[in-house]
């Protein structure tokens, strides 16, 4: 997924060799000036040693502005397309897959924001290496030939460790996917923590605890790894310093004349060398994070990412649900809930409660009422022609979920701003004493669980859709709003022109629907109109 083009490493290779050769410059003069070369003494080397240092930053600068921007540009498209796939992953993916998978991916993109400088400095190690070593075989070639097997055999050694690490890093990244779940358990159900002890003491205990003591202990010896192989470097420097000093001359496979020179570019190729040795714990991480992105990609592969078209449909007469199914599967895609068939109309202007026990299939039909859900047989009318497209269901829906949840920022066409609407329904919601001003701000705060259901509600109605879907929407209000929400604020929707379908358990106010809708195990037991003059006691029975 994350890779960079091959345009892109052709320009990282056309600025790593005239680079790299001006700093094998600098060494090179560097070198004869101490090596006591008469044809490096004069001034004008030092003009041209100057000149080529002043070059070599002015080039790095300019560079380092284009590689940013790449840089960049990889890290924020790449989230861009994480979004757009969360964005477009159905509801059912979501429930299965988990949100904590959106934040690790999104944490994963995050290391690549490094990979373009780490290639870059990849290339110019791995240059400036190979350049010094040709240095070193022109001054003595047996000499030369046992310093690549030492510094062979030192790197061959820190990348065996590195590769090591690998499986443990991938390790330590499901110690964190397994936090992100603690973290969101913690905050949502903050509530059900807080009145029982045991469950909280539990999660502490016996998973978040252990969780990050594992993790805790597991990041403490990769990096004690990392940072004793990283000792490699330094002490192996020492250990090829000393051959140089003591046993190449002694064996005679170097003068002791280049002993100098010697000593100097091994110096000079000891920032290379550590850079390779270092970046291989970055390169460990990418590889990581990229085989996780993939998976996560690969999840989502099937998802639809056409953009969103206004279908025109905010007329509406009637909507129809003729043998429609929808079978919940498991992970091993074996089916443990079907919906339907479900044979149901749902004409303009109707106020419909839907009613039924837990897990009776009330929620599965609102989602796929609201096009949440795709069906997996049957067939849905909108004002008898068939529905092609779940756009064209939603662009006639506006719906407050049990959870409801009031966006930070305006995501909607409407804007709040002396907006006469907007203030009528905040008297109408009794929230004018609440929200005192039009901003958007005072409307996007925190408000009490009762409040913000009103909120949302305002703000869904702002939508101007003729259809309204309110999910167990009266459940978190005061019994006075709750009973001024039923005999008032719906009549009063009724009259102009709302088709409300409502999913509730007040008992007490189903005199002020149309129809009755129940549902059990998955199926309509009951569609009944108040007018046929039913027991409403006998809906429970």
């Amino acid at each position: 997924m994350l890779k960079i083009s091959a345009k892109n490493i052709l320009f990282l290779i056309l600025y790593s060799i005239p680079n790299t050769i001006l700093s094998f410059g600098i060494l090179f003069i560097i070198n004869n000036v101490i090596s006591g070369n008469i044809e490096f003494q004069g001034y004008y080397m030092g003009i041209v040693f100057g000149s080529i240092v002043v070059y070599t930053y002015l080039l790095n600068i300019i560079f380092q502005k284009r590689l940013n921007q790449y840089s960049y540009k990889i890290l924020y498209e790449n989230e861009r397309k994480i979004f757009d796939k969360f964005l477009n992953t159905p509801l059912i993916t979501l429930e299965k897959m988990g949100s904590h998978r959106f934040y690790t991916a999104i944490e994963d993109i995050r290391v690549f924001s490094l990979l373009p400088d780490v290639v870059t400095q990849s290339i110019n190690s791995i240059l400036m290496l190979l350049l010094c070593m040709l240095y070193l075989f022109t001054l003595s070639g047996y000499g030369a030939l046992v310093i690549v097997v030492l510094i062979i055999g030192i790197g061959g050694i820190y990348f065996l460790v590195m590769n090591m690490m690998s499986p443990k890093i991938a390790i330590l990244r499901k110690y964190n996917d397994e936090y992100y779940k603690y973290v969101q358990d913690i905050v949502k159900g903050f509530k059900e923590l807080k009145i029982n002890p045991k469950r909280r003491d539990n999660l502490r205990n016996n998973h978040l605890n252990p969780n990050r003591g594992s993790a805790k202990e597991l990041d403490l010896k990769v990096n004690y790894i990392f940072l004793s192989i990283n000792l490699i470097s330094q002490y192996g420097l020492y250990m090829v310093i000393g051959v140089i000093l003591f046993l190449l001359p002694a064996i005679n496979l170097l003068k002791k004349e280049d002993v100098l020179s010697y000593v100097v570019i091994l110096l000079f190729i000891n920032g290379p060398i550590n850079n390779l040795i270092n970046l291989q714990s970055i390169y460990t991480r990418f590889m990581v994070a990229n085989r996780r992105i993939i998976n996560f990609l690969n999840d989502f592969k099937n998802e639809s990412t056409e953009p969103y078209v206004a279908t025109g449909y905010h007329e509406f007469s009637s909507l129809k649900f003729s043998d429609i199914e929808f079978n919940h599967q498991n992970e091993l895609l074996e089916k443990n809930f079907i919906l339907g068939p479900v044979n149901v109309t749902i004409n303009i202007g109707e106020t419909i409660f839907i009613v039924g026990g837990n897990g009776s299939g009330k929620s599965t039909f609102i989602n796929m009422l609201t096009g949440l859900y795709e069906p997996s047989n049957g067939e849905i009318q909108m004002n008898n022609t068939i529905v092609n497209s779940k756009a064209q269901l939603q662009d006639t829906i506006a719906a407050v979920f049990t959870e409801n949840h009031i966006f930070s920022f305006n995501y909607d066409d409407f804007t709040l701003k002396n907006n006469k609407h907007y203030q009528e329904l905040l008297e109408l919601m009794k929230m004018d004493k609440v929200v005192v001003d039009d901003e958007e701000e005072s409307a996007r705060r925190s408000f009490s669980k009762g409040q913000s259901k009103r909120m949302s509600l305002i703000l869904a109605l702002l939508e101007d859709k003729p259809i309204l879907v309110l999910d167990e929407w009266a459940a978190d209000q005061d019994p006075h709003f709750r009973k001024y929400f039923y005999e008032n604020l719906l009549p009063k929707l009724k009259e102009e022109g709302k088709t409300i379908i409502a999913v509730t358990h007040d008992d007490t106010y189903f005199k002020h629907a149309d129809r009755i809708i129940k549902f059990d195990y998955g199926k309509i037991i009951m569609d009944k109109k108040i007018t046929d003059n039913i027991e409403l006691d006998s809906i429970w029975k």
